[in-house]
């Protein structure tokens, strides 16, 4: 499993839920792309990443927090969740907040995970 660099992990199961901390749009190299629609894509491809390491998949997102660094992204970040989600959509909340500098998009998620 992958550890982050904070005192933290990178998810947890509870029952039959994951719930996955907050994924940022970092390349593997560290870096970040430019534009919040890269960073969208980059974080959605690290909960991909948390995910698989449990087996899991985006499919069994039930549930989405989605921190902007200006709400103002809301329809590009929308553009992009589209690209990557399809109905019935996991439930969803957004919102405004001061992220790591440089960070567009903070993407956490719950996944259901069945029986152990």
């Amino acid at each position: 499993m992958s550890r982050p660099p904070a005192p933290y992990s990178p998810a947890r199961r509870a029952g039959d839920l994951l719930f996955v901390s907050g994924q940022l749009g970092y390349l593997p190299d560290g870096s970040l792309p430019e534009g919040l629609a890269a960073q969208a894509r980059q974080a959605l491809a690290n909960l991909d990443a948390v995910l698989a390491e449990h087996g899991l998949g985006r499919a069994d997102i039930v549930k989405c927090q989605v921190f902007l660094s200006s709400i103002a992204d809301w329809t590009a970040f929308n553009a992009v969740y589209e690209e990557h989600f399809s109905r019935p959509y996991p439930a969803r909340s957004a919102l405004g907040v001061h992220l790591h500098p440089g960070a567009l998009v903070e993407i956490e998620a719950v996944a259901a995970c069945g029986s152990p």
